[in-house]
Parts: C-alpha cells; structure tokens; sequence
C-alpha cells in the first residue's frame, strides 16, 4: 500500500499573495483549490494546523501560523477524518478509501506528524473491519494527553444510496438502521501507533446517543432505554462502568428520530461531573431548552429548562442592545427549528449556544441552508442563569450549512460568523462577549476587500492565535455543489 503521496516542507514561508492597503487586514490568495472539506485546531498560540480533505485518496496538513505564513504543507494518503495534537506532535485520522455514494470504508489509519516541519514520524493502520455496514470513528486526545478511539457499527448497508441524502438519510429504515448498535469498540494508542488497551463497553438494550471523554480520559457513554436517557461513566483505564445516572425527562421517539441528534454532553474539568443540553417538544408542544447536571460521585442531579416559543424569540430581539450601529440585524427564526450549536465550560460557566435552522428547495433543485441568529446562555455550576445575550449572525447558503465558529479563551468568548446582504452577499462578523460580566466587548463586520461578496466564512476552519485569527473565506466552484476554493484573511482580536 502506497501510504504517504507527497511531503513537502516549504523552507521558505509562503508569502502573503494580497498585502494590506491602508488599514485593510492582509489576505492570503488561493490558499487551497477545490476542497472538499477541512477544519482546523490550535497547536499553540502561534501555530494552527488546517486538515484539508482534497479529494477521496489523500488529504493535506498545512500548518499557518499568527503572521499569515504557511510553515509547512504536508500530503497523506486517504480521507482525513480528524487531526489533533498528540504527546507534543500532531496526529491524523484517515480512512483508506472513500467515495461520494458509500462515504469512507471501515479502514481507519493514524499518521503522527512533527509540528516543526510536517514530516510524517510514524503512520499505521489502527482499525480495520469489514465494509459490509457502516461504521462511525470518533477520536479524542484529551488536549494532547492522550489517543482514543472508538468505533460503532452501526446496522445500515454499506451501499451505493448512501450518499444521496433525499433517497434514504431521513427515511425511517434508514433511522432504525442507523440507530441499531451492532457493536462498539473502544481502543487506546500510544505516540508509536501501537495499541496499548482495547475493550468493548457493555451496549445497552437501547439505542445510541452519545460518547464522550474528559481531559482525564474519563468516558462517557449514553443510551435511549425506552423514555429516559442512562449515561454511563467509564473510570479511565476501567472496562466496567462505575456509575449510571439517567436523564430526568422522558422521550417519545419517533420511527424517523435519531437519538445521538438529541443530547450534547459537556465533559466538565470535575472528573465527576458532565453536563449536557438538549431541545425536545414539551407537553404544549412547545420547543423546550433543557440543561443537566450528573454528578456521578454523588449521583446527584441538577435540571433546568427554558420554553423557546414566538413569544420569548419575539422578547429577546425586543431586548437586543447593539453596541455596533453595522451588527444590529438579529433574526430569530422559528422557534420549533431550534438547535444547539455549541457547548463547553469555561471561567467557571457552563456556556450554551443555539439558533433556529430550517432548509428550503429551489427551483433549479438546490438546497439552502438557513441559519438564524444565535443565542448564548451562560449557566453557574448551580445551572443558575447568569446571562443570556444574542449574536446577530445570519446565513442562506445553497448545499452547504454554514456554521459559526467559537473560541475561548482569558475568560471572553470570541464568535466568527457569517451576516447575510441580499441575495448573493456575505459579510463576515465578529463578537467578542465578556465572561464576566456577560457584555459584548465587540461586533463588527470583517472586511471584505479583494474577497468576493458571495464567499463565506467557516466556522470549524477558523484559526485561532493569542492575539489574532484569521478567516477562511470559501467560494463555491462552478458547477460544483461539494468543492471550493479557500482564501485567508489575517484579523486582530
């Protein structure tokens, strides 16, 4: 098998392609051509690292740094999955093969990379099964203490339809198939590729939902069982679970429904503790907001929830105060289209973001995706409200849903998104939201000099330095619905 296509270590730092004029921020053009995904994670304050999936059979690691450089630029065999830090290097999550109809193969391969030059220090084949049914990874390194990896079979084919997502991807068989667990493996790997613990947690009578690990490699693990919601902790290093604590509302699922889309857990810096949010329809119908707490030292529990109606939407936009005349246009959305977008604890808050969803058909047969403006609760370890503010992001976007991006860090939450402009423009937005006093610091629109109108912002590949970030900006190729070209500008905090 021909592992490694390419490696190249670029000795000089690439040069920015369009300096900045005036006070425009510096921009860096055609920094990647027909992508078909990517994301991005922070290795230090200096140095992010962009995963670039560039086709099915190879995928590329460029690693930018805060002065809008390219350090390196590294090529890999395969599908790229996920990409982290790793015992002071970077690891990479591939699959061998992939294609548009069947999605990846049940082949996972793991490369570890020197973040200094890019080269490749070690790369193995880490799982593989057989391609008869579908099989999902989900990978986790504890912010580079440690490597897991866990992989659930689920009960759907591994066939030609599974790529068109309007034969199969909201049809009930395809739900009941996806939620089936046929099995569940979890497997642990030193910086040499090598395995040094494997076991199969105990699958419940139920259907999946979630998994998750703490930064003490604590694992979480929560199942559907008839109305209620169990979640079991797994102690690190432990085969058996030490405790199950159930979630206090109970479930009427629905042939169509898919549990794992349900619950976002929150892995708390308290090895005991994991919160977790969810939006359910309460028993008026009505879109319900709900935030746990299990303590699985106590087993104590804490619940809160918050209706999401017409009325209290109609509330907070009445309530919005801008502090930017330019980033004044909030909307809403429907209440019944709310979803959770992001999760975490930070500065002692448990920080909670969501916003209103829906899609539309066009004539010409594309799907947009609309994204409404986002609202961000943040919770004490008491699950008391402290504050609730709104970010006005806005997004109506064909084949594709734009998300926002999040950062946190020195006790603010820092939010890159996109605000629509009519019909064929995008303005990037930024907010910077205090912490402490639950105030917007800062929302203001990013420029777009020598950047189409039409490009937008991803939130997942934003790069995050200690005193700046820099956007990608992407632009949908023509006459293609899964492929752009990627454009970097350079900004400050």
């Amino acid at each position: 098998m021909k592992k490694i296509l390419l490696i190249t270590v670029l000795t000089l730092f690439t040069t920015i392609a369009v300096l900045a004029q005036n006070d425009d921020p510096p921009i860096m053009e055609d920094f990647a051509n027909g992508i078909k995904a990517s994301n991005a994670f922070a290795f230090n304050e200096h140095l992010n690292v962009m995963q670039i999936s560039t086709g099915d059979e190879s995928f590329d690691l460029v690693a930018v740094n805060d002065k809008l450089q390219v350090v390196w630029r590294t090529s890999l065999a395969g599908f790229g999955i996920k990409t982290d830090k790793f015992k002071g290097k970077i690891v990479a999550l591939a699959s061998t093969t992939h294609s548009n109809f069947k999605g990846t193969n049940n082949t996972f391969e793991a490369y570890v990379v020197d973040p200094d030059n890019g080269k490749v220090l070690s790369d193995k084949i880490v799982y593989k099964s057989d391609d008869d049914y579908v099989e999902y990874p989900q990978m986790y390194t504890g912010d580079g203490a440690f490597f897991k990896l866990a992989v659930r079979q689920t009960g759907y084919r591994r066939k030609i339809h599974i790529g068109i997502p309007f034969y199969d991807w909201f049809s009930d068989r395809y739900a009941r198939e996806y939620n089936e667990t046929r099995k569940l493996q979890v497997v642990e790997y030193n910086d040499k590729l090598d395995s040094v613990s494997s076991f199969k947690p105990v699958r419940s009578n139920g259907l999946f939902v979630s998994l998750s690990w703490n930064k003490h490699a604590d694992m979480f693990i929560s199942w559907l069982n008839g109305p209620s919601i169990e979640v079991y902790k797994y102690n690190a290093g432990k085969t058996t679970p030490s405790n199950q604590l159930t979630v206090p509302v109970s479930f009427e699922i629905k042939d169509s429904a898919i549990p794992s889309r349900i619950l976002f857990t929150c892995p708390s810096d308290n090895s005991n503790v994991l919160y977790y949010g969810l939006i359910y329809r309460n028993q008026d119908k009505d879109a319900e907001l709900g935030i746990g707490k299990l303590d699985f030292e106590s087993s104590k529990k804490a619940y809160v929830t918050q209706v999401i109606d017409k009325a209290s939407l109609k509330a907070l936009k009445k309530g919005f105060v801008p502090i930017n005349k330019k980033v004044d246009d909030i909307d809403m959305g429907y209440a019944g289209g709310m979803n959770i977008k992001y999760i975490t604890e930070a500065d002692g808050k448990l920080l909670v973001a969501l916003s209103s969803n829906a899609t539309y058909s066009s004539q010409a047969g594309s799907t947009f995706y609309i994204e409404y403006s986002l609202i961000v609760n943040a919770y004490d370890k008491d699950l008391n409200l402290r504050f609730q503010q709104v970010f006005p992001a806005s997004s109506n976007y064909p084949n594709r849903q734009v998300t926002t991006g999040f950062h946190v860090a020195k006790n603010k939450l820092y939010l890159v998104a996109n605000s629509k402009k009519g019909m064929r423009s995008n303005v990037g937005i930024f907010g910077i939201l205090d912490l402490g006093s639950g105030q917007w610091l800062k929302t203001e629109e990013l420029s777009k000099k020598h950047i189409s109108n039409g490009d937008y912002s991803e939130g997942p590949s934003v790069l995050w330095f200690g005193d700046s970030y820099i956007v990608p900006y992407f632009s949908q190729k023509m006459f293609s619905a899964v492929k752009s070209d990627v454009t970097l500008q350079l900004n400050n905090y």
